[in-house]
């Protein structure tokens, strides 16, 4: 120990000026020995980002000194293998160094030990080693580490580090979205999601918060980039609901300008790839107004819209500023790593017409693949050369052993050979004469078998066509059964009243669907809404008759449609493990005055007078989170004014190449409308679907509702 404090007090001395502000090393959450407590603080006392910059000397004499201090405490005792292992990968590891650490730390996860300290090691290197095998790209070298390390911190109960377990949850996750295997992507974030609300529910600390919150969108970003826009859309209103709460008690966390700066980068690889190019280059823009753009995640993450979009110019200028955290952040690159950020820069150069650069990159690209290659091979010779090393002894013996059964394999595989042998010549003589005779015999109960196998196949095929024919009518009449009573749920005759025109209709894409709509009339007062379930199919009915049931029951009840909202959310929300949720536009309109009272949760804007409704709140969508507050919204009068109110089976209306309506085809449909009644406008907007879908069958729920109040 005196050997350990001497060497540690010089190393500080000699580090004294790049000590500027130490970085927190923490292997667990209680404390561990003495040993653990001074060991972290020195390391944690290096700037290392300054020494990085500063001479190799300098460095690579900070590490030696560090490492002698880890191979005194293993002398004496007070590291065990494990220990010391994973200490010489923090070394590394904070110093840039990531090829050395990765073998550190692949080396400290071989050793078999099930004490609770050494055991903390063990998923501290194995954390660290899954970190840096997914950052360099090697996804299956992840799952190698990753999936046998959350048994082992399910092992450590209370002391457990749940940044970790939720970490490792969420990358698993992206992991396999990575790979194409979205079965096994959802039952990993949904484990994220399970375990993150179990510990949200006792730990409402601000680094807990914060810290789930940049897991849950890393999920949310991995969809958005395999183009999974469905799980996305889900994992966005999960983050939200969690950032809500969030929100309320700490509402200037530094989280907020990173999480709404992405949220537009996110918005812009969405529309751009429905599409709407406008749309996704504002969103962009809106994204490059935020500090995070300009970070290595950031121009990391833009060049998935910039390289999609065939932005070029952009994509160089983005690569080039990369160039300088690649400098620092790779010191050895591996074949990964080529292909992630080598290839796509020679592409955006030379597609940007940077012929230079683009020959500089292909040059970087011919010089740096042979060392790739190398290491490459280097990396794997390490990790069998420490399993070699670990299990040295029990191989030596395991090899004596087998040569030994070697041997007596031998032996006994002449013997058989022999007997086999004798057996054979023995068998060939008899049947001989046994052959002539019973192959007329067996040629007639072949095709006597023949025949009947062929009847029995023919049978049971007539069965099962039988059974399928059966099976596949009563589906049919259930579900048209299932139609008919949807769609008696909603109102197929409106209210008469002088100065009122008012029509509606719903489309299904299926036999059943997702959309609703409704109205209430009390006296002077009309309440109505248009709302659309996620998904489609039996699901979305289910989830679309509670939500009108609900809309009908409340209005009666003459509230405002906020407080509707409210009412709602909190009823669907309760026990919604499905995670489904419904957009909605709620409007309750006085007909004596005019004034219009509304509230939009999530849903598309409404067109009046032939333009888009501006709107100061748009609310999150009814479903998702208990209590959370809803904002309404007031139109003085809209007499002599059409209202249109609608869901994305209109604009989002498909053909047969996958184009889009689009906004842009409404407007000037709308525009020529002001002079039709409501049942004529929707007519012409079905007919506008129908013509633009050009024999394309329904890609979602239709429903639109028209209405104008005169004076």
């Amino acid at each position: 120990m005196a050997a350990f404090f001497c060497i540690a007090t010089s190393l500080l001395f000699s580090i004294f000026a790049c000590k500027e502000s130490p970085k927190q090393i923490d292997l667990s959450q209680p404390n561990f020995s003495h040993v653990d407590t001074l060991l972290l603080n020195t390391i944690g006392s290096v700037d290392w980002r300054s020494i990085y910059y500063g001479s190799d000397e300098q460095r690579e004499f900070i590490v030696t000194r560090l490492n002698q201090i880890v191979d005194s405490l293993e002398q004496v005792g007070d590291l065990d293998e494990l220990g010391a292992d994973t200490y010489r990968g923090i070394i590394y590891n904070s110093a840039y160094k990531r090829l050395e650490a990765e073998e550190w730390f692949s080396r400290a996860i071989t050793h078999n030990s099930r004490k609770d300290r050494e055991q903390r090691y063990y998923n501290y290197a194995g954390y660290e080693l899954a970190n840096l095998l997914y950052i360099r790209h090697n996804y299956e070298g992840f799952l190698r580490v990753a999936v046998p390390l959350f048994a082992s911190m399910d092992s450590l109960g209370t002391h457990l580090r749940i940044d970790h377990k939720i970490d490792l949850y969420s990358l698993l996750g992206c992991c396999y979205l990575k790979l194409e295997q979205p079965e096994k992507a959802r039952e990993a974030v949904l484990k994220a999601r399970d375990f993150g609300r179990q510990v949200l529910a006792v730990d409402t600390s601000h680094y807990i918060h914060q810290s789930f919150i940049n897991y849950y969108a890393r999920i949310k970003d991995a969809y958005v980039r395999v183009k999974d826009f469905e799980g996305a859309r889900n994992w966005m209103a999960f983050t939200d609901s969690i950032g809500n709460l969030f929100a309320r008690r700490y509402p200037n966390a530094d989280v907020w300008p990173i999480y709404n700066g992405y949220t537009h980068l996110d918005r812009a690889i969405k529309v751009w790839s429905l599409g709407m190019k406008d749309s996704a280059a504002i969103e962009y823009a809106e994204f490059r107004k935020y500090q995070c753009a300009y970070d290595i995640n950031g121009l990391t993450q833009s060049n998935d819209y910039l390289m999609n979009a065939e932005r070029w110019e952009d994509a160089a200028d983005n690569y080039q500023a990369l160039d300088y955290f690649i400098k620092w952040n790779n010191e050895k690159l591996y074949l990964e790593e080529l292909y992630a950020y080598y290839f796509p820069k020679f592409r955006a150069n030379y597609y940007a017409g940077r012929k230079d650069s683009a020959l500089f990159v292909a040059n970087q690209i011919a010089e740096a693949f042979d060392s790739a290659y190398i290491w490459q091979k280097r990396s794997s010779m390490a990790e069998m050369a420490t399993l070699y090393d670990t299990q040295g002894k029990e191989m030596q013996i395991a090899r004596q052993q087998a040569e030994l059964s070697q041997q007596r394999l031998w032996g006994t595989a002449i013997a058989l050979v022999l007997l086999t042998t004798f057996f054979i010549i023995y068998s060939l003589h008899r049947r001989k004469a046994q052959k002539r005779l019973a192959a007329a015999h067996e040629q007639l109960e072949t095709t006597h078998e023949k025949l009947e196998k062929a009847h029995a196949e023919l049978q049971t095929a007539y069965d099962q066509l039988e059974e399928t024919t059966a099976a596949k009518e009563r589906i049919e009449s259930e579900l048209r059964i299932a139609r008919d009573i949807q769609m008696s749920m909603v109102p197929g005759i409106f209210p008469e009243r002088d100065g009122l025109d008012m029509y509606a209709e719903m489309t299904p894409a299926k036999e059943v669907g997702g959309d609703l709509y409704g109205y209430v009339f009390q006296g002077d007062e009309l309440y109505f809404c248009v709302g659309d379930v996620s998904g489609k199919g039996v699901p979305a009915s289910l989830f679309m008759a509670q939500s009108a049931r609900l809309f009908r029951t409340l209005a009666t009840e003459g509230m405002m449609p906020a407080e509707i909202a409210f009412r709602m959310n909190n009823e669907l929300s309760e026990g919604n493990d499905s995670n489904m949720f419904v957009t909605m536009f709620i409007g309750l309109l006085h007909l004596d005055t005019g004034r219009l009272d509304f509230c939009n949760c999530g849903h598309n804007a409404p067109f009046i007078d032939g333009q888009f409704l501006r709107m100061q709140h748009v609310n999150q969508m009814i479903g998702f989170g208990e209590d959370t507050p809803f904002v309404g919204e007031t139109i003085d009068d809209i007499r002599d004014k059409q209202l249109l109110i609608y869901t994305d089976g209109l604009n989002e209306a498909e053909n047969t190449q996958h184009e889009l309506l689009g906004d842009d085809c409404l407007l000037p449909l709308m525009s020529t409308a002001a002079s039709l009644d409501s049942h004529q406008v929707i007519d012409m907007l079905k007919a506008a679907v129908e013509e633009h879908r050009a024999g394309a069958d329904p890609n979602d729920d239709l429903t639109l509702m028209c209405l104008k109040l005169s004076r």
